[in-house]
C-alpha cells in the first residue's frame, strides 16, 4: 500500500468520455501494488479535501470523480444520455479505463453509497470491494421513519407542517411521478421537498446545495431493496451509532441485505463517520482491505 504520508500533491484533471467532461482528483499513484479507492456523490462535490480525508483513512491510492453535472464536470453533451445512477456509473468506468486501472473498491459516502450499489450491480468485474457508509437500501422508507431527522414525520418538524397542511401519512408509500416535485421554504422548518402543491417528502433544516436540488427527484427514487441479493462483491458497511441522517436501523438492513458484507458500527459517530476522523473507522478499513488483498492474491 501507499505510505501513510497523505501530504502529496492532489492532481486535478478533466477527462473526457463519451457522454461527458469529467472533474477528476487523484492522490496516490496508480500502482498495482496496493487497491486504488474511488468515490463520487450523486449530488456533492469532491476536492482535494476529500481525497485527502480517504487516503488518511485508507492508506492507499485515492481517485474523486465528479460525476456529470457536479463540480467542475460538464452535463451530459447528448439529450439521450440519461441523468442516472446507471449512467454516473458508466461515467466512472470511463474514468477507471482512462487511468488504466484494472480494478479499485469504490467507497460510497451518504448518498454515494448508491453509486456504489449501482456499481456493484452494472459493473461487478470492476470492483475489488465496496465501502459503503450511511446509507440506506431505499430512500423514501428512511424518509417515511420519525427517526430520520429529514423526516417530516420527526418531531422537529411534524407540528408545524401539520399546520400548513404538508403531513399526509401516505406519501411515501409509492414513488409517484418524482418530476412534479418542487422545493417550499417554511417558516421556523427550513427547505421542504414535496409534491407539487402537495405533502412534504422530505425536510432540510440546512441549506441545501443546487445540486442537491436538482438530484432530489432522482434521489427520491432510489430503492435497491428487491437487488440486495444479486450483490456479490466483498463490502464493508459502515454506521454511525447516533447517525441522525441514516438511522442505524436503515444502515443495518442494507447490511443484512448483501450476503457478502461486514457490518462496522462506530458508537457515538454521527452521518458519516469518516468526516470524524475515528480511529475506529481507520482501523476497520484498513483491515478490510487487507483481507480483500489477500483474497483476490490468493493468499
Amino acid at each position: 500500500m501507499a505510505a501513510d504520508n497523505v501530504n502529496e500533491r492532489v492532481e486535478r484533471r478533466l477527462i473526457e468520455t463519451p457522454a461527458c467532461r469529467l472533474e477528476v482528483f487523484i492522490g496516490g499513484p496508480m500502482t498495482p501494488q496496493g487497491p486504488t479507492l474511488c468515490a463520487a456523490h450523486p449530488a456533492g462535490v469532491f476536492a482535494e479535501g476529500a481525497v485527502d480525508l480517504l487516503r488518511a483513512v485508507g492508506n492507499t491510492s485515492v481517485v474523486c470523480v465528479n460525476p456529470r453535472g457536479i463540480g467542475m464536470s460538464s452535463a451530459a453533451l447528448s439529450e439521450d444520455s440519461r441523468y442516472s445512477l446507471e449512467s454516473m456509473v458508466d461515467d466512472l468506468e470511463a474514468v477507471r479505463h482512462h487511468l488504466g486501472v484494472g480494478d479499485w473498491v469504490f467507497w460510497g459516502l451518504s448518498g454515494g453509497g448508491w453509486l456504489g450499489l449501482a456499481y456493484a450491480l452494472r459493473h461487478r468485474e470492476a470492483l475489488t470491494a465496496l465501502i459503503l457508509e450511511s446509507v440506506c437500501g431505499c430512500f423514501r422508507a428512511r424518509l417515511a421513519d420519525p427517526a430520520c431527522i429529514l423526516s417530516p414525520f420527526h418531531s422537529s418538524w411534524q407540528p408545524a407542517l401539520e399546520k400548513q397542511g404538508l403531513i399526509d401519512r401516505d406519501a411515501h408509500r409509492v414513488v409517484g411521478d418524482a418530476t412534479a416535485t418542487e422545493w417550499l421554504e417554511v417558516h421556523g422548518v427550513g427547505s421542504v421537498f414535496r409534491r407539487r402543491q402537495g405533502p412534504a417528502l422530505l425536510v432540510s433544516p440546512m441549506p441545501v446545495a443546487p445540486e442537491m436540488r436538482a438530484a432530489m427527484p432522482l434521489l427520491w427514487t432510489v430503492d435497491f431493496r428487491s437487488s440486495l441479493r444479486e450483490i456479490d462483491t466483498p463490502a464493508l458497511v459502515i454506521a454511525g451509532g447516533s447517525d441522525p441522517i441514516a438511522p442505524l436501523s436503515h444502515v443495518r438492513s442494507l447490511h443484512e441485505g448483501i450476503a457478502t458484507s461486514r457490518f462496522l458500527v462506530v458508537e457515538g459517530a454521527g452521518h458519516v463517520p469518516t468526516t470524524e476522523r475515528r480511529g475506529e473507522v481507520r482501523d476497520g478499513v484498513r483491515t478490510f482491505l487487507g483481507e480483500v488483498g489477500r483474497l483476490t492474491s490468493g493468499s
